[in-house]
């Protein structure tokens, strides 16, 4: 999935540039070395190009210097079914996990901590970004503002299909009664259920830890799970760790409740 992200990457910027390049165009062949191999680079399939090579396309098509980093530094992992993006998307510009996110078909996101953001009411947002205490005002409004716009296409329903699970700490940390109808609100979207896990039913086996489950429609493209650590975002590829995330979903549940069912 890591290829198919850099090729489809490459193909929007060569696409998007001032004066948009065929794939016969000469630069485009002097770098990969046919026409073939370039539209094979684009698809995501096999080759034997080098992280070079993926520089040389990122400079012919406009693509930032900290896009082009990225890039070049996740090409280098070659076959790694397990991998890792730094934080601070200001300096390593490609954010994988919206790449991925936008191609899915299916997601399964469970949080024991914060309410997801994508379903977040206005005020909700306003507390958990005003009481971050590394932002000034001017900070917190604009990530407020982010978030509201990140919101618009799960709102639209130009999404994928979307499961929200949730430890029932999540609705006792600060949730209102606005928040809580919030979750109804997506909870009755045609692409979204909200369910969340009841303290009766004890610690979740394996479901300590937040993250997201990706599935997408073509069958040999592989489930991915995403974790966001303190520090950095792992993604998980290999098909025994995509297990260890989905077999914690199915033991949980029979436990899951309806955020309908659930009272502050």
């Amino acid at each position: 999935m890591r290829r198919k992200l850099i090729g489809r990457k490459l193909k929007v910027a060569r696409l998007a540039a001032t004066k948009p390049l065929p794939l016969r165009h000469p630069d485009i062949v002097d770098a990969v070395g046919s026409t073939r191999t370039a539209q094979r680079l684009e698809d995501g399939e096999a080759t034997l190009l080098t992280y070079p090579v993926i520089g040389t396309l990122c400079d012919l098509y406009g693509i930032s210097a900290e896009e082009k980093f990225e890039l070049q530094r996740l090409w280098r992992l070659g076959g790694a079914t397990t991998w890792t993006q730094p934080r601070g998307r200001s300096v390593f510009g490609f954010d994988a996990f919206r790449e991925l996110q936008s191609h899915a078909s299916v997601v399964h996101q469970y949080e024991s901590t914060f309410v997801p953001g994508q379903i977040q009411s206005e005020s909700h947002m306003r507390m958990l970004f005003g009481s971050n205490p590394t932002l000034s005002a001017a900070e917190a409004e604009e990530e407020v503002q982010i978030r509201l716009r990140g919101q618009q296409s799960f709102w639209e329903g130009t999404h994928p299909n979307h499961h929200f699970l949730m430890s029932e700490a999540v609705l006792r940390f600060g949730c209102d009664a606005e928040q809580i109808n919030r979750l109804i609100e997506a909870d009755s979207l045609d692409h979204a259920t909200v369910r969340y896990l009841p303290f009766a039913g004890g610690p979740p086996h394996h479901m300590h830890l937040p993250f997201i489950l990706l599935s997408f429609p073509a069958e040999n493209d592989p489930d991915i799970v995403f974790v966001e650590a303190q520090n950095g975002y792992l993604y998980f590829e290999e098909a025994e760790s995509v297990e260890y995330y989905s077999s914690g979903l199915e033991s949980v549940a029979d436990q899951a409740r309806s955020i309908k069912e659930f009272k502050l």
